[in-house]
C-alpha cells in the first residue's frame, strides 16, 4: 500500500471528521448546564439539541454537487472555519435564539463535508482501498465518543460550558489551515507524491466520464440502486443513533455504581467498535469477495446480539458482552458500506449521490431517537426491541439490494493515461 497518501490524506480526513463529530455532539454534554444557566424548558433544550440537523440535511445533496464541480479541499477548509466561528458563537450566546442559530449554521457547514470526502475517496483511492479510506474517516464516530464526552465534561466541571465550546472550537481553525496546506483535490496536484505512487493511483481508479459530468444534480434521483442505498442507510442509522442514546440508560439500570461508572462502561463498546471498523475495512479491501459481504452479516450479528441482550438474564457482565457485540456489528460495516455504494456511480456523481444517501441517514438521526424514546416509556427493553427491528430491516433490505444490484455496478472505464498537461501545483 502506498504510504504517503495514507499518512497525509487519510489521517487529515480522520482529524477533520473527528472534530466535526466532537463539535456536533458536545452540546449534549453541555445541555444540563446550559439549561440551568439560561433557565430553559425541556422543549427549548430539545430544540437546541436538534437544531444542528435542521441545517445538516439541507446542504447534503447541493454540497455533494458543489464538491464534484469545485474544489473539495477548499470546501472542507471553509466548513472548518464556519465550525470554529459557530463554536465560539455558542459560547457567547446568552439566550435560546442565538444558540439555535449557531447550531443551524454549524449543521449547514458540516452537511457538505462527507459528500466532499466521497469525491476525494474516488479521486485518491482505487476500489480495493476505499473501504479502508472510508473506515478510517468514520473511525471518528467511536473515537469522538471515547474522547469528546470525558474532555467536554471535565472542561465544564473545571471552568464552564462556555469555555468548553471555545476550547473544542479551536481545533477547527488549526485544521482549516492544515487542509489548505496539505490536502489536494487529486493526486495530479500533489507534488509530495512520488511519480510511482501518482501513476499507481491514476491507473487504478475509474477514468473521468464526460457524460456523467454534464448530468444534472437531480440525476441520482432516477437510480434505483441509489434509492435502495438511501433506504438501507435510513433504517441503519435510525437504529444506530438510537442505540447510542439508549446504551447509557440500559447501563445505568444494570449498574449500581452511579453515573461515573456508566460513563466508563459506555467506553467499552465504543472501543471495541473502533477496532472492528478498522479490521473489517482492512479485511474487505484485502478480500476478493464483494464489499457487501462485509456489511450484511455484520448488521445481522448486531441485531442477534441485541436480541440476546433482551432474552438473557440481567447480569451486568453478560449484558455488557451482548451490547459490545451489538456495537461491533453496527459500526464495523461503515467502511465497506461506502466502498460498496460508491461502486455503482460514476466518479463525477459521487458527491451528490453520497449527499443523498447521507441525507436519509441524517433523517434517521432525527426520527430514531424520537421513536425509540417514546417506545422506552414502556420500559427500556421495549426501546431495545425497536432498535433491533431497525437493524433487522436494514440488513434484510441490504441483502435484497446485494441480490438485485450485485451484478450491475457502474460501467467500468478505461484508466486514464498519466500525461502531464499542465504544471503540477506547488504545495
Amino acid at each position: 500500500m502506498p504510504n504517503a497518501r495514507w499518512r497525509r490524506t487519510g489521517l487529515l480526513l480522520f482529524l477533520v471528521y473527528f472534530t466535526a463529530f466532537a463539535e456536533r455532539a458536545n452540546v449534549s454534554v453541555a445541555a444540563p448546564s446550559v439549561s440551568e444557566q439560561l433557565h430553559l424548558t425541556g422543549a427549548a433544550t430539545g430544540v437546541i439539541l436538534s437544531a444542528f440537523f435542521w441545517g445538516y440535511v439541507v446542504t447534503q445533496v447541493p454540497g455533494g454537487w458543489l464538491a464534484s464541480k469545485a474544489s473539495p479541499s477548499r470546501i472542507i477548509a471553509g466548513s472548518l472555519l464556519v465550525w470554529g466561528v459557530t463554536a465560539f458563537a455558542q459560547a457567547w450566546s446568552g439566550s435560546v435564539t442565538p444558540l439555535i442559530v449557531s447550531r443551524v449554521f454549524m449543521g449547514l457547514a458540516e452537511g457538505v463535508v462527507w459528500p466532499a470526502f466521497a469525491v476525494l475517496f474516488v479521486r485518491w483511492y482505487p476500489v480495493n482501498e476505499r473501504a479502508r479510506a472510508a473506515g478510517l474517516s468514520l473511525l471518528a464516530l467511536p473515537a469522538s465518543s471515547l474522547v469528546m464526552a470525558p474532555s467536554a465534561g471535565w472542561l465544564i466541571q473545571t471552568w464552564s460550558w462556555q469555555t468548553m465550546f471555545i476550547v473544542q472550537g479551536v481545533p477547527a481553525f488549526v485544521l482549516a489551515a492544515a487542509v489548505l496546506l496539505f490536502l489536494r483535490d487529486s493526486p495530479e496536484q500533489d507534488r509530495r507524491l512520488s511519480p510511482a505512487e501518482r501513476t499507481f493511483i491514476v491507473e487504478n481508479r475509474a477514468a473521468p466520464d464526460p457524460a456523467a459530468r454534464r448530468q444534472s444534480v437531480l440525476r441520482p434521483l432516477t437510480s434505483p440502486v441509489v434509492w435502495a442505498c438511501s433506504l438501507v442507510y435510513f433504517l441503519w442509522l435510525t437504529g444506530f443513533y438510537s442505540f447510542g442514546l439508549w446504551l447509557p440508560t440500559v447501563l445505568k439500570q444494570l449498574s449500581s455504581r452511579g453515573m461515573e461508572a456508566v460513563g466508563w462502561l459506555s467506553v467499552i463498546p465504543f472501543a471495541a467498535a473502533a477496532a472492528a471498523m478498522l479490521l473489517n475495512s482492512r479485511a474487505a479491501d484485502r478480500s476478493s469477495r464483494p464489499k457487501a459481504h462485509f456489511v450484511v452479516p455484520a448488521l445481522f450479528v448486531g441485531a442477534a446480539a441485541l436480541l440476546a441482550q433482551h432474552v438473557l438474564p440481567a447480569a451486568l457482565p453478560l449484558q455488557l458482552v451482548c451490547l459490545l457485540i451489538t456495537a461491533v456489528g453496527v459500526y464495523a460495516p461503515f467502511g465497506p458500506w461506502w466502498a460498496w455504494a460508491l461502486q455503482f456511480v460514476p466518479a463525477e456523481q459521487a458527491g451528490p449521490v453520497t449527499g443523498l444517501v447521507n441525507l436519509f441517514g441524517s433523517l434517521g438521526g432525527l426520527i430514531g431517537p424520537i421513536v425509540v424514546g417514546a417506545a422506552s416509556d414502556g420500559g427500556s427493553a421495549r426501546g431495545g426491541l425497536y432498535i433491533l427491528g431497525f437493524f433487522l430491516l436494514a440488513g434484510a433490505l441490504a441483502a435484497l439490494a446485494v441480490e438485485r444490484f450485485a451484478a450491475r455496478p457502474a460501467p467500468a472505464t478505461t484508466p486514464a493515461p498519466v500525461i502531464a498537461t499542465a504544471p503540477l501545483k506547488e504545495g
